[in-house]
Protein backbone atom coordinates (compact mmCIF):
# COMPACT_ATOMS: atom_id res chain seq x y z
CA UNK A 1 0.00 0.00 0.00
CA UNK A 2 1.21 3.48 -0.87
CA UNK A 3 1.75 6.17 1.65
CA UNK A 4 0.64 9.84 2.02
CA UNK A 5 3.79 10.91 0.13
CA UNK A 6 3.79 7.86 -2.70
CA UNK A 7 0.19 9.28 -3.70
CA UNK A 8 1.02 12.72 -3.99
CA UNK A 9 4.48 12.06 -6.18
CA UNK A 10 2.19 9.42 -8.21
CA UNK A 11 -0.76 12.51 -8.82
CA UNK A 12 2.05 15.05 -9.72
CA UNK A 13 3.41 12.65 -12.28
CA UNK A 14 0.12 12.04 -13.96
CA UNK A 15 -0.68 15.99 -13.80
CA UNK A 16 2.59 16.66 -15.82
CA UNK A 17 2.01 13.79 -18.05
CA UNK A 18 -1.37 15.27 -18.98
CA UNK A 19 0.14 18.85 -19.75
CA UNK A 20 2.90 16.77 -22.06
CA UNK A 21 0.34 14.96 -23.80
CA UNK A 22 -1.47 18.07 -24.42
CA UNK A 23 1.32 20.15 -25.69
CA UNK A 24 1.82 17.16 -28.37
CA UNK A 25 -1.98 17.27 -29.37
CA UNK A 26 -1.29 21.10 -29.68
CA UNK A 27 1.75 20.53 -31.77
CA UNK A 28 0.58 18.07 -34.28
CA UNK A 29 -2.63 20.14 -34.81
CA UNK A 30 -0.21 23.21 -35.51
CA UNK A 31 2.14 21.06 -37.64
CA UNK A 32 -1.21 19.67 -39.48
CA UNK A 33 -3.03 23.54 -40.06
CA UNK A 34 0.66 24.65 -41.57
CA UNK A 35 0.59 22.48 -44.64
CA UNK A 36 -0.26 23.90 -47.73
CA UNK A 37 -3.64 22.89 -48.48
CA UNK A 38 -6.45 23.58 -50.89
CA UNK A 39 -9.12 25.90 -49.39
CA UNK A 40 -12.31 24.16 -50.39
CA UNK A 41 -11.23 20.27 -50.51
CA UNK A 42 -14.29 18.46 -51.42
CA UNK A 43 -16.87 18.62 -53.93
CA UNK A 44 -20.25 16.89 -54.98
CA UNK A 45 -20.01 15.20 -58.40
CA UNK A 46 -21.64 16.69 -61.78
CA UNK A 47 -22.04 16.39 -65.03
CA UNK A 48 -22.83 20.44 -65.64
CA UNK A 49 -20.73 22.01 -67.84
CA UNK A 50 -20.73 25.00 -65.68
CA UNK A 51 -19.95 23.43 -62.35
CA UNK A 52 -17.12 24.72 -60.97
CA UNK A 53 -15.22 24.93 -57.15
CA UNK A 54 -13.98 28.20 -56.48
CA UNK A 55 -10.97 27.50 -54.47
CA UNK A 56 -7.03 28.45 -53.94
CA UNK A 57 -3.73 27.11 -52.91
CA UNK A 58 -3.08 28.08 -49.35
CA UNK A 59 0.31 28.47 -48.35
CA UNK A 60 1.15 29.30 -45.04
CA UNK A 61 5.06 29.96 -44.40
CA UNK A 62 8.14 29.57 -45.67
CA UNK A 63 11.01 26.89 -46.32
CA UNK A 64 12.45 27.05 -42.61
CA UNK A 65 13.94 30.67 -42.70
CA UNK A 66 13.11 31.20 -46.24
CA UNK A 67 10.36 32.94 -48.36
CA UNK A 68 8.27 31.71 -51.09
CA UNK A 69 9.46 33.72 -54.48
CA UNK A 70 7.51 30.93 -56.64
CA UNK A 71 4.93 28.48 -56.78
CA UNK A 72 3.60 25.15 -59.12
CA UNK A 73 0.50 23.49 -58.86
CA UNK A 74 -0.94 20.90 -61.17
CA UNK A 75 -3.74 18.07 -61.06
CA UNK A 76 -3.24 14.64 -62.05
CA UNK A 77 -3.35 14.34 -65.66
CA UNK A 78 -6.07 11.32 -66.30
CA UNK A 79 -4.02 10.01 -68.67
CA UNK A 80 -1.26 7.65 -67.08
CA UNK A 81 -1.87 8.99 -63.65
CA UNK A 82 -1.64 6.36 -60.59
CA UNK A 83 -4.75 5.08 -59.63
CA UNK A 84 -5.26 3.95 -56.11
CA UNK A 85 -8.32 2.23 -53.88
CA UNK A 86 -8.89 1.59 -50.43
CA UNK A 87 -12.49 0.56 -48.76
CA UNK A 88 -10.85 1.64 -45.13
CA UNK A 89 -10.18 5.46 -46.40
CA UNK A 90 -6.51 4.80 -47.07
CA UNK A 91 -5.66 3.15 -43.96
CA UNK A 92 -4.75 0.25 -46.73
CA UNK A 93 -4.67 0.90 -50.42
CA UNK A 94 -4.44 -1.00 -53.65
CA UNK A 95 -3.00 -0.15 -56.79
CA UNK A 96 -5.29 -2.36 -58.90
CA UNK A 97 -3.33 -3.37 -62.56
CA UNK A 98 -4.65 -1.86 -65.53
CA UNK A 99 -6.62 0.44 -63.84
CA UNK A 100 -7.08 4.09 -65.15
CA UNK A 101 -8.34 7.20 -64.14
CA UNK A 102 -11.68 6.96 -66.33
CA UNK A 103 -12.55 3.14 -64.64
CA UNK A 104 -13.70 5.75 -62.14
CA UNK A 105 -14.58 9.29 -63.21
CA UNK A 106 -16.37 10.26 -66.50
CA UNK A 107 -14.32 13.55 -67.07
CA UNK A 108 -11.07 15.03 -66.32
CA UNK A 109 -10.78 18.09 -63.76
CA UNK A 110 -9.44 21.17 -65.36
CA UNK A 111 -8.90 24.66 -63.56
CA UNK A 112 -9.69 28.04 -64.24
CA UNK A 113 -7.57 30.58 -62.69
CA UNK A 114 -9.21 34.04 -61.03
CA UNK A 115 -6.91 36.86 -61.77
CA UNK A 116 -4.97 38.16 -59.01
CA UNK A 117 -1.67 39.87 -58.37
CA UNK A 118 -1.94 39.81 -54.45
CA UNK A 119 1.45 37.65 -54.44
CA UNK A 120 3.16 37.11 -57.66
CA UNK A 121 2.89 39.20 -60.73
CA UNK A 122 3.37 36.27 -63.41
CA UNK A 123 0.87 33.57 -63.47
CA UNK A 124 1.13 30.96 -66.62
CA UNK A 125 -0.90 27.76 -67.29
CA UNK A 126 0.47 24.29 -67.27
CA UNK A 127 -1.21 22.19 -70.10
CA UNK A 128 -1.84 18.49 -70.65
CA UNK A 129 -0.53 17.23 -74.20
CA UNK A 130 -4.20 18.17 -75.27
CA UNK A 131 -4.33 21.89 -74.36
CA UNK A 132 -6.19 21.49 -71.23
CA UNK A 133 -5.21 23.43 -68.38
CA UNK A 134 -4.47 21.64 -65.43
CA UNK A 135 -2.05 24.10 -63.04
CA UNK A 136 -0.17 26.71 -62.89
CA UNK A 137 3.02 28.22 -62.02
CA UNK A 138 3.80 31.29 -60.40
CA UNK A 139 6.50 34.22 -59.58
CA UNK A 140 7.75 37.19 -59.28
CA UNK A 141 6.69 37.65 -55.56
CA UNK A 142 7.34 36.28 -52.57
CA UNK A 143 5.80 35.32 -49.32
CA UNK A 144 7.78 36.03 -45.79
CA UNK A 145 8.38 33.00 -44.60
CA UNK A 146 6.65 33.88 -41.48
CA UNK A 147 3.37 35.13 -39.97
CA UNK A 148 1.96 35.77 -43.85
CA UNK A 149 -0.57 33.39 -45.62
CA UNK A 150 -1.13 33.29 -49.41
CA UNK A 151 -3.53 32.47 -51.30
CA UNK A 152 -3.68 31.49 -55.11
CA UNK A 153 -6.83 31.52 -56.37
CA UNK A 154 -8.72 29.42 -59.50
CA UNK A 155 -11.63 27.19 -59.53
CA UNK A 156 -11.41 23.30 -60.45
CA UNK A 157 -14.14 22.31 -62.98
CA UNK A 158 -17.20 19.71 -62.00
CA UNK A 159 -16.40 16.09 -62.74
CA UNK A 160 -18.75 13.24 -62.74
CA UNK A 161 -18.11 9.75 -61.67
CA UNK A 162 -18.40 6.50 -63.42
CA UNK A 163 -21.77 5.30 -62.86
CA UNK A 164 -20.41 1.73 -63.37
CA UNK A 165 -17.52 2.11 -60.84
CA UNK A 166 -17.97 1.42 -57.55
CA UNK A 167 -16.51 4.60 -56.03
CA UNK A 168 -18.08 6.66 -53.62
CA UNK A 169 -15.94 9.31 -53.63
CA UNK A 170 -12.56 10.08 -56.12
CA UNK A 171 -9.56 11.69 -53.83
CA UNK A 172 -7.22 13.56 -56.42
CA UNK A 173 -4.29 14.92 -55.38
CA UNK A 174 -2.21 17.62 -57.08
CA UNK A 175 0.99 18.05 -56.94
CA UNK A 176 2.09 21.22 -55.13
CA UNK A 177 6.05 22.75 -55.20
CA UNK A 178 6.84 26.11 -52.42
CA UNK A 179 9.74 26.84 -54.46
CA UNK A 180 12.31 29.18 -52.03
CA UNK A 181 15.24 29.37 -53.77
CA UNK A 182 16.44 29.03 -57.15
CA UNK A 183 18.40 25.71 -57.27
CA UNK A 184 19.84 22.64 -59.62
CA UNK A 185 17.68 19.18 -59.15
CA UNK A 186 20.77 17.83 -57.69
CA UNK A 187 20.48 20.42 -54.25
CA UNK A 188 16.89 19.49 -53.71
CA UNK A 189 16.12 16.65 -51.59
CA UNK A 190 11.90 15.98 -51.60
CA UNK A 191 12.51 13.46 -48.88
CA UNK A 192 13.86 16.11 -46.30
CA UNK A 193 10.76 17.68 -44.58
CA UNK A 194 13.71 20.99 -43.97
CA UNK A 195 14.99 21.20 -47.25
CA UNK A 196 15.44 25.35 -47.47
CA UNK A 197 14.98 25.21 -51.32
CA UNK A 198 12.06 24.31 -51.94
CA UNK A 199 8.56 22.51 -49.98
CA UNK A 200 6.97 19.72 -52.13
CA UNK A 201 3.54 18.84 -50.97
CA UNK A 202 3.12 15.77 -53.49
CA UNK A 203 2.72 11.90 -53.50
CA UNK A 204 5.61 10.16 -51.73
CA UNK A 205 7.08 6.91 -53.17
CA UNK A 206 6.33 7.70 -57.08
CA UNK A 207 10.04 7.57 -57.75
CA UNK A 208 11.29 11.25 -58.73
CA UNK A 209 12.96 13.75 -56.47
CA UNK A 210 9.80 15.82 -56.68
CA UNK A 211 8.02 13.03 -54.08
CA UNK A 212 7.00 14.27 -50.64
CA UNK A 213 8.48 12.24 -47.45
CA UNK A 214 5.21 10.67 -46.41
CA UNK A 215 1.06 10.64 -47.30
CA UNK A 216 0.68 13.65 -44.61
CA UNK A 217 2.20 16.38 -46.78
CA UNK A 218 0.11 16.17 -50.22
CA UNK A 219 -3.10 18.35 -50.18
CA UNK A 220 -6.46 16.66 -51.95
CA UNK A 221 -9.36 17.38 -53.94
CA UNK A 222 -12.42 14.84 -53.67
CA UNK A 223 -15.13 14.54 -55.29
CA UNK A 224 -18.34 13.23 -53.56
CA UNK A 225 -20.69 10.86 -55.62
CA UNK A 226 -24.24 12.10 -55.76
CA UNK A 227 -25.68 8.73 -54.62
CA UNK A 228 -28.90 9.73 -55.08
CA UNK A 229 -28.77 10.44 -58.75
CA UNK A 230 -25.66 8.17 -59.14
CA UNK A 231 -26.17 5.40 -57.06
CA UNK A 232 -23.95 2.23 -56.57
CA UNK A 233 -24.30 -0.67 -58.19
CA UNK A 234 -25.81 -3.32 -56.39
CA UNK A 235 -22.68 -5.58 -56.23
CA UNK A 236 -20.51 -3.05 -54.75
CA UNK A 237 -21.96 -3.21 -51.12
CA UNK A 238 -20.56 -0.21 -49.06
CA UNK A 239 -18.29 1.14 -52.27
CA UNK A 240 -14.65 1.87 -52.23
CA UNK A 241 -12.81 5.38 -52.19
CA UNK A 242 -10.54 5.79 -55.22
CA UNK A 243 -7.44 8.11 -55.18
CA UNK A 244 -5.67 9.62 -58.28
CA UNK A 245 -2.64 11.17 -58.59
CA UNK A 246 0.70 12.20 -61.12
CA UNK A 247 2.84 10.01 -62.47
CA UNK A 248 6.59 9.84 -62.38
CA UNK A 249 6.39 11.18 -65.81
CA UNK A 250 4.18 13.76 -65.38
CA UNK A 251 6.29 15.34 -62.26
CA UNK A 252 8.94 15.33 -65.03
CA UNK A 253 6.85 16.97 -67.55
CA UNK A 254 4.92 19.35 -65.99
CA UNK A 255 7.03 20.63 -62.51
CA UNK A 256 9.87 22.12 -63.82
CA UNK A 257 9.72 25.61 -64.73
CA UNK A 258 9.81 26.85 -68.31
CA UNK A 259 9.60 30.67 -69.55
CA UNK A 260 9.85 31.13 -73.41
CA UNK A 261 11.37 27.58 -73.49
CA UNK A 262 13.99 28.20 -71.47
CA UNK A 263 13.77 26.25 -67.86
CA UNK A 264 14.78 28.45 -65.13
CA UNK A 265 13.61 25.76 -61.88
CA UNK A 266 15.09 23.78 -61.33
CA UNK A 267 18.31 24.88 -62.77
CA UNK A 268 19.69 22.95 -65.54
Amino acid sequence: MMNRAEKIERTEMKAVLAVAVAALVALASHNVSAHTRLTVTTAKESSAAHGTTTTAVNVPHGCGDNSVIGNVFFMPDSNGAIVQTSSDNFATFQTPEGATAFDYIVNSPFIRLIKSRDVYDTVEFINDPLGNPIGFWAAGGELPPHNWVAQLPMNITAVAVQPASCATKVVFVPAIANICKLSSLAEIDGKNADDPNVDFWTAPDVGTPYDSPNWSYPATFTVERDLVNNPLPASCGDGIAARIFPSAAQLHRDMPVRINGQQVWPLP
